[in-house]
C-alpha cells in the first residue's frame, strides 16, 4: 500500500491512529488485550477479538489505510464507540470524483462547498443482526478531491457510530456531530 499523505485532520484527546498494516494490527491488538485483561472477562475477551479479527480483515479488503478512534482514557471525557477509516478513492476514467462516490452507498451524496473546496457527505444507518442484533450502525460518509489532480481522484473517510436500538437519538446525533467537527478540520497541506 503507498503512503496516504498530505492532509491533516484534528482529532480529540484520547484518540489514536493505527495503520491498517501488521504493525497497526500488532499495536490495536496489543492495545486491546490490555483492554481486556483489565476487564477480566475471558468470554467477552474472545467475543471481541473475533469480531475485531473479522473487522480488520474487511479494512484490509475494502485497503483502508488508517483507522482512527478513541482508545485511551482522559479524566473528564466520556468516549463513544466511533471509529473513523481513511482510504484513497479514484472514481472510474471520465467520471470526476464526486460523481465516482455513488459506488461506495445507496445514500443520498450531499456537495458542500466550503474554503477548501467541495466536500461531499452521506448518512446511511444499518440494523444490526445475528452477532450485531440489537445493534444499529450510523455510517457518514466524507469525500474530499485532491486538488490540481485529474479530477478523479481523492480521499474517503467512512465514520461508524454503533448504538443500542433504544439509545437516546441525542446521543446518537451529538457522536454524528463529533465526528462533523473532526472532518471539519481536514485541510491538505
Amino acid at each position: 500500500m503507498t503512503a496516504l499523505s498530505g492532509f491533516r485532520l484534528l482529532l480529540p484527546p484520547g484518540w489514536s491512529r493505527y495503520r491498517v498494516d501488521e504493525d497497526g494490527r500488532k499495536q490495536f491488538f496489543a492495545k486491546l488485550s490490555a483492554r481486556m485483561k483489565q476487564i477480566g472477562n475471558p468470554e467477552l475477551d474472545v467475543k471481541l477479538r473475533m469480531l475485531a479479527n473479522a473487522q480488520w480483515r474487511r479494512l484490509e479488503q475494502t485497503r483502508t489505510h488508517s483507522v482512527y478512534f478513541p482508545d485511551r482514557e482522559v479524566e473528564g471525557l466520556a468516549h463513544l464507540p466511533i471509529s473513523l477509516a481513511v482510504r484513497q478513492h479514484v472514481s472510474p476514467a471520465g467520471a470526476a470524483f464526486a460523481d465516482g462516490l455513488g459506488g461506495l452507498t445507496r445514500a443520498a451524496i450531499e456537495t458542500f462547498d466550503t474554503a477548501i473546496g467541495p466536500i461531499q457527505r452521506w448518512q446511511a444507518e444499518t440494523i444490526g443482526s445475528d452477532d450485531t442484533a440489537g445493534i444499529t450502525t450510523r455510517a457518514v460518509g466524507y469525500g474530499f478531491a485532491l486538488p490540481g489532480a485529474d479530477g478523479r481522484r481523492g480521499l474517503v473517510f467512512l465514520a461508524s457510530i454503533p448504538y443500542p436500538d433504544d439509545a437516546d437519538p441525542v446521543l446518537v446525533e451529538g457522536a454524528t456531530e463529533l465526528v462533523d467537527s473532526i472532518m471539519e478540520t481536514f485541510r491538505w497541506r
